[in-house]
């Protein structure tokens, strides 16, 4: 299964562009000496980062022949690339810089109420549980935008949901917001297939549509989805990054593009 799996789906070629994306941003971050803070070059950094891990993910889910567990993951991808969607629309805004402010600090909120729980329900610790309370509204004191707007406060909305239909309706071509709404439709799909709903326990990709049950068995069937929702969002990612690094995409940009074709045509078959 794993042989074939690695084989079929061009995995060891994937696996190689992650290594070389990897080495050319080691290299850049150090010849430009960045450092770790609060600015858009991290933001994008990380957003990088964490794409590189949930493929790697991807990658070994789909070797293994499980391609549900491989298109819950790739939603990750798609989530970084509409926040950076978001950043990039935003460049010319004049708060530019408080978006990147308070999504900072939606770091420190998230911490700090993780530990309120853990200190109010685990622990039972009051001085402890006074302080932590204090230091959370000192944090918020400092955003630029309410905070109690719902979980995408930084950006001025309530939802994930609300945050794409803003990233796409602000797109001007026609055909992007087509492509965007197609990735988003997978991304609800993704979703499906993480949560554990009546649906989501029993769906399996490329399975037979008349099963009802739970089957943990790997499968040879519907790696092609997982596989494109994930390179094409990654590619965006990369292209990002790069922009910010000052580095050459192209050769990645030909590369992923012939591999998500690749995907997009099996998945079509």
């Amino acid at each position: 299964m794993r042989n074939t799996c690695v084989e079929q789906w061009r995995l060891c070629e994937l696996t190689n562009i992650l290594d070389s994306i990897e080495d050319d941003i080691a290299s850049a971050i150090s010849d430009k000496q960045i450092k770790t803070g609060n600015d858009y070059c991290n933001i994008v950094l990380r957003a990088m980062g964490k794409a590189i891990v949930s493929m790697r993910e991807i990658i070994c889910l789909v070797s293994c022949g499980y391609p549900d567990g491989a298109l819950s993951i790739s939603r990750n991808l798609y989530e970084q690339l509409i926040i950076l969607a978001f950043f990039e629309g935003k460049h010319q805004d004049r708060k530019f810089q408080d978006y990147i402010e308070d999504y900072c600090i939606d770091y420190d909120i998230q911490r700090c109420n993780a530990l309120i729980y853990e200190c109010k329900n685990c622990f039972q610790n009051p001085e402890r549980l006074t302080e932590l309370t204090q230091e959370l509204t000192r944090i918020k004191s400092s955003a630029h935008k309410s905070t109690d707007r719902g979980t995408y406060w930084w950006a001025g909305y309530s939802s994930f949901s609300n945050l794409t239909k803003a990233v796409i309706k602000s797109m001007q071509e026609q055909n992007v917001q087509f492509f965007l709404h197609r990735l988003h439709l997978h991304y609800k799909r993704a979703c499906v297939a993480l949560h554990a709903s009546c649906i989501g326990n029993t769906l399996r990709l490329g399975g037979n549509p008349d099963f009802a049950g739970i089957d943990t068995t790997p499968s040879e069937k519907g790696h092609a989805l997982p596989l494109w929702f994930a390179t094409v969002s990654l590619g965006y990612i990369l292209g990002v990054a790069f922009s910010v690094l000052e580095l050459d995409y192209e050769n990645y940009e030909q590369t992923l593009n012939g591999l998500s074709s690749f995907y997009d045509s099996k998945e079509r078959d």
